[in-house]
């Protein structure tokens, strides 16, 4: 796994329907209303802020990489494309296991939890009971704190039972060798120091950026099976409100919240002294999130249908594309229904 070879996952699924730098916005998590419909509309939520810290400077290199080797190419319509033997890569490649969308970088706040309970039950374990605990964060020393309180922490057969409780779980995971070498080697305990990215690299023949998404992807199938697994019990504390409950920004938020006293977008703009675009972006971002969201007061039913068919059909997103079919609607009206019918499903 490397950068370039998710780049070209991302890059196969926008199918030339976007620029190079949508892949970087993704992979950053942007949160503004042509990134979130892009999510929505070519199925890319495992990638959605993966990497919330990613350069330009590196995403420009696994894209020069990809361009070099004949993988990608930019059409006079400056979106990239695919190229057969980048279609072909891409088939060898595996299915990855990234749940961005549900985690957007707090799955380090699951890593950091767990590693300050393994450092601290190693220490009380051997009757150490003064450390320097790994994680600096306020809240997580916290949480671990009310977490392990009259708990039997210098118990070892407690420490065994977390370890148990960890091992299964990464059995399930379906995480391959590297990955369980990255995540326990993170971890530290009495005596032990957790490894660096770089001493991981090292170990493993691997460039680090290589190592951290190993790690970041062996962390979303660690929780991804913490959720679905009730014999779990230690580590779904861990994992308390870890997994993010609302998908909308604020300001989205705001909006619904005066949609639902009964306020037209117009009225909504007023109130919020915002653009009306800016409110329609909000309600497009409600019609992807919302299963709810009442779209037949905003266009007819029977043009939903049209427009779904027309998707299907040409196998376009474009909004340019999709104007030109149906004049008499708005390219509002258009990426509701773009938004609320044609997502990706997952």
């Amino acid at each position: 796994m490397n950068l370039s070879s998710i780049l070209a996952v991302i890059i196969a699924k926008l199918d030339g329907e976007r620029t190079i730098y949508a892949g970087l916005h993704l992979l950053r998590g942007k949160r503004s209303g042509q990134t979130l419909q892009d999510v929505e509309y070519y199925n890319l939520k495992a990638f959605f802020g993966i990497l919330p810290k990613l350069t330009v400077e590196q995403y420009d290199e696994a894209a020069t990489l990809l361009r070099d080797s004949g993988f990608i190419s930019t059409g006079d319509d400056s979106f990239v494309h695919l190229t057969t033997s980048g279609r072909q890569l891409v088939a060898t490649l595996p299915i990855y296991a990234f749940n961005g969308w549900d985690y957007r970088g707090r799955e380090m706040l699951f890593f950091a939890r767990l590693s300050l309970v393994v450092q601290t039950v190693s220490h009380f374990k051997v009757g150490e009971h003064a450390f320097m605990p790994i994680q600096k964060d306020y809240d997580s020393q916290s949480f671990v704190k009310r977490l392990l309180h009259k708990q039997p922490i210098s118990d070892p057969a407690y420490a065994s039972y977390i370890a148990a409780e960890l091992r299964l779980c990464m059995e399930r995971s379906g995480m391959d060798d590297q990955q369980k070498v990255i995540v326990t080697h993170r971890l530290s305990g009495f005596g032990l120091t957790g490894w660096t990215w770089d001493q991981l690299a090292d170990q493993l023949k691997l460039n680090s950026f290589a190592v951290r998404l190993l790690f970041i992807e062996s962390l979303h199938r660690l929780l991804t099976v913490i959720e679905q697994s009730s014999d779990l019990s230690f580590l779904r504390k861990i994992a308390k409100n870890v997994k993010v409950t609302t998908y909308l920004t604020d300001s989205s938020s705001k909006t619904k919240q005066l949609f639902d006293r009964g306020l037209s977008i117009e009225d909504i703009a007023a109130a919020r002294n915002l653009k009306l675009s800016t409110i329609e972006d909000h309600f497009v971002e409600l019609s992807i999130n919302d299963p709810q969201f009442p779209l037949t007061q905003f266009v007819a039913e029977r043009d939903v249908k049209a427009v779904v068919e027309k998707v299907n059909e040409l196998e376009t997103r474009r909004l340019r594309l999709l104007k030109a079919e149906f004049e008499s609607l708005s390219y509002f009206q258009l990426r509701l229904i773009l938004g609320a019918r044609t997502g990706g499903g997952n």
